[in-house]
């Protein structure tokens, strides 16, 4: 009995020491099954129109006869609904389904020969399908049927010419043999529509994508969708990792807030996980280095000149305009740590910590070393969702300093506070600002899904996008583009250093 204990203990601990927050989560509403009941159900009418069924011959009571150009010519849209069952299926059904067939025949009986054509009516067909979601070996969505059913009433056959009593027998003959058809043609046309056309588009969906030269962000599904009597959900792996070393982050994922309301189609949670992931591999990775120089400056009146007539950093800072007269300083940034993304029901902040080296360029392109600062920095970024890409600019800025190594003596530190503070204004939060305006993280979506009256809510710990969608066939979309860190290399502009 003790050791059953220590078992059942050990398993206890095991399953919770599996159980890892996802970094995003998907759920899909009934508004969106109803949505995915419409478009299968047009999918489904535009590929049954115009079918043609297999042509039927056969000889009764002497009677030889043929049916053929058996082609569905019409289609009465049915009631239908898709429903949540349980674990991860979903049943599709249909009632009422019209459909018109048109055909022409042929008879001979003794020496009697004869024709025309004939058209069939069902009012009274329906399905229900079974359906299976789950994840493939790539951590890619997956769809099945896993059975169909269908039935069909009564049929209507109106065949045109003489010889009613002839035509008694071939009603009978061809209401069943047209029934077993459309049963079986039904079904072939509605896996098609699950099977092939819907696998078709989930296998578009990005489990993977590249932040640039070094980064790839995991959208893998860590297990099959869940399915509950209200909503089908989803959890995403929501992490990036240094592609070329898939070592994950030193921390997990925090729990995210929970989905209350059901008023759209979809819902997605997006963890600050995402974003701390990114920024701790890029600072492990040594890519969270900058060069500003006077090149990059969009002021005319240059801050970063040691000489001048109005106001500069060898103004404000005496002895560097004294020591390195018209010259230019050079000011390099390198991460002391991985920047935090903050997410409360306020606002999304951004904590960075970074030793700046302030050092001049000389005319004879020597660089000389001055001084260092410690710079904490805090920002309160300001999130917009364009098409299915998060984006985002900076709204508030604010760097505290404090000097740690200097070659030129004392700083005034209240002077270089309003000089950081001036530089943040004017050159620093526009120039990311600038850059930030064309480039997004895209969510999780595939190549014919659109985002259609999106809202973005911030709560605890996450980015909550609801949404509701629309498919559309053939769409040109607008490619996401994101953060590609560079490392420092000479003299580059912005553009160089962080490519779109």
């Amino acid at each position: 009995m003790e050791c059953l204990s220590v078992l059942f203990i050990n398993l206890v601990i095991l399953a919770s020491t599996k159980a890892v927050n996802p970094g995003l989560r998907l759920r899909i509403t009934q508004d969106g099954l109803h949505y995915a009941n419409k478009v299968a159900v047009d999918t489904f009418a535009k590929d049954i129109k115009r079918t043609r069924l297999e042509d039927i011959t056969g000889n009764v009571k002497g009677v030889k006869y043929s049916l053929t150009n058996l082609i569905v010519n019409d289609f009465k849209a049915p009631k239908s609904a898709i429903t949540l069952a349980s674990g991860s299926d979903v049943e599709w059904r249909a009632t009422k389904i019209g459909l018109e067939i048109d055909g022409t025949f042929e008879y001979i009986f003794l020496f009697i020969k004869g024709g025309g054509d004939f058209t069939v009516k069902a009012s009274d067909l329906s399905f229900a399908v079974g359906i299976q979601i789950g994840v493939d070996t790539n951590g890619k969505p997956t769809i099945k049927t896993t059975s169909c059913d269908c039935k069909i009433g009564p049929l209507k056959i109106k065949f045109r010419g003489k010889r009613a009593w002839i035509y008694n027998i071939l009603t009978t003959l061809a209401s069943n043999a047209i029934a077993t058809m459309l049963q079986k043609k039904v079904c072939e046309k509605v896996k098609d529509v699950l099977d092939k056309k819907a696998e078709e588009e989930l296998c578009s969906f990005q489990a993977e994508i590249q932040l640039g030269e070094h980064l790839t962000l995991d959208y893998r599904l860590l297990s099959a969708p869940h399915i509950t009597s209200e909503y089908i959900e989803g959890d995403f792996k929501g992490e990036v990792f240094w592609t070329m070393n898939r070592t994950e982050a030193p921390f997990t994922p925090a729990p995210m807030a929970s989905i209350t309301d059901n008023k759209k189609m979809a819902y997605l949670t997006v963890s600050n996980y995402i974003f701390n992931s990114m920024g701790y591999q890029a600072y492990a990775h040594g890519l969270l280095i900058y060069n500003l120089t006077s090149q990059k400056m969009r002021d005319k009146n240059d801050l970063l000149n040691t000489t001048c007539d109005d106001a500069c950093i060898g103004k404000l800072i005496p002895q560097i305009g004294q020591l390195y007269p018209n010259c230019h300083v050079e000011i390099h940034l390198q991460s002391t740590d991985w920047p935090r993304v903050f997410i409360t029901e306020k606002a999304v902040q951004i904590l960075s910590k970074n030793n700046v080296t302030f050092s001049a360029r000389k005319p004879d392109n020597t660089l000389h070393f001055m001084f260092r600062i410690h710079a904490v920095t805090m920002a309160s970024v300001k999130i917009n969702l364009n098409g299915d890409a998060l984006s985002g600019t900076i709204d508030y800025m604010k760097v505290e300093t404090n000097v740690t190594n200097s070659l030129i003596g004392d700083i005034d530190e209240t002077t270089f506070q309003l000089l950081v503070d001036d530089a943040v204004k004017k050159v620093i939060k526009p120039m990311i600002n600038d850059y930030l305006k064309d480039v997004g993280i895209q969510l999780p979506s595939t190549d014919n899904l659109q985002f259609k009256d999106a809202k973005i809510e911030f709560l605890r710990n996450t980015i909550l996008v609801e949404t509701n969608v629309k498919i559309t066939p053939n769409i040109k979309k607008k490619k996401s583009t994101v953060l590609k860190y560079k490392p420092m290399v000479g003299r580059q502009n912005i553009k160089d250093r962080f490519r779109l």
